[in-house]
């Protein structure tokens, strides 16, 4: 039988209970008795049981990470996401936490997920690392008040959401003028869905800007739409725009092809700029003039509100906003 938490509080003459509180290095208890009880665990090799310790306070040290539906083939291979949980991930396994992946591809295959693992009690909280209008799952967290921590701007109920994100207006906006103070008039904006917040701020931020400069609006091109496509050929053929700001780098990289079968050379005769600075920025020639959003400090301060959240009671509803900065390279050249 290994040493016990009662061979610890024998040798140095106190409760177990003390023992108990220098284990969690409680306030209440005395420097002099806390390096007492620590020679005494050094000297007998007591390993204390974290899992027995979770048990008993009903905690399982793990926290969920909801993923958006993974309905499309973008959003299986998205390296935004692969780098927000590794990061996420790393961070709170080196504060003793781990993460389970929530992920389905419908979104009530999502939800049914979700409410298995919070039932059976496998997590303690959840970071949701998307946002939707009218979204199940943030209505689950909210209505059986389950911790969680929100990777974007809620599209309501701002007032009882913890959440971090960047200014994604203001990003749409920096994105625009950028391509506006190179000479360009004629800018659309594409993406993948109205539906996600970021993407919707975004595109408002190109409204913005273009309005603020006297300049005509086109609507969201919703790219992965038959009939979308067929619209922004029809634009392309009647407008002969010369940039474009695109939502995110992995669909900048798909549609760049896509423009060169339209007699759009992006980087030649067309400019591009889009989000994120991923891996997809470099990985093939022209490289991505894009919004650097670092990732891996959103991934940062969402893990480290999560933690925040768990380990302390009446934590206050908070948000946090990451800066960006614009990284340009060879798709935005200033001779179009």
């Amino acid at each position: 039988m290994g040493v016990t938490i009662k061979d610890v509080a024998k040798k140095v003459g106190v409760a177990t209970s003390t023992v108990s509180r220098v284990l969690k290095d409680s306030p209440s208890i005395s420097d002099k008795t806390k390096e007492e009880v620590r020679k005494a665990i050094k000297e007998l090799g007591y390993v204390p049981n974290v899992a027995a310790q979770n048990l008993a306070m009903q905690r399982t040290k793990n926290v969920g990470l909801i993923l958006p539906p993974m309905d499309t083939p973008e959003r299986t291979s998205d390296p935004f996401f692969m780098t927000v949980v590794s990061e996420i991930s790393r961070i709170l396994n080196k504060e003793g936490y781990t993460a389970t992946i929530a992920a389905n591809i419908t979104k009530s295959e999502l939800v049914k997920t979700v409410e298995l693992m919070h039932l059976n009690k496998r997590v303690d909280g959840f970071i949701l690392m998307y946002s939707v209008k009218d979204d199940p799952i943030q209505s689950y967290l909210l209505s059986e008040k389950i911790p969680f921590v929100m990777l974007g701007t809620p599209f309501e109920h701002c007032d009882v959401i913890r959440y971090i994100d960047n200014d994604n207006l203001a990003l749409g906006q920096t994105a625009t003028e950028f391509l506006i103070n190179q000479g360009h008039k004629r800018i659309l904006f594409a993406g993948q869905s109205r539906d996600e917040f970021v993407n919707r701020e975004r595109y408002n931020g190109y409204v913005n800007m273009m309005k603020r400069h006297g300049l005509s609006v086109e609507d969201f091109f919703e790219l992965t739409r038959p009939d979308e496509v067929n619209r922004f050929i029809e634009y392309i053929d009647k407008e002969k725009p010369t940039a474009m700001v695109v939502n995110n780098d992995m669909f900048a990289v798909k549609i760049i092809p896509f423009l060169a079968t339209l007699g759009l050379e992006v980087g030649m005769n067309f400019a591009l700029i889009s989000m994120n600075n991923s891996v997809m920025a470099t990985l093939s020639h022209p490289y991505l003039t894009t919004i650097d959003v670092h990732t891996k400090d959103l991934a940062l301060e969402s893990a480290k509100m999560m933690i925040e959240v768990l380990e302390h009671q009446d934590v206050p509803v908070s948000s946090t906003t990451i800066p960006y900065q614009i990284v340009v390279r060879e798709t935005t050249p200033e001779d179009v």
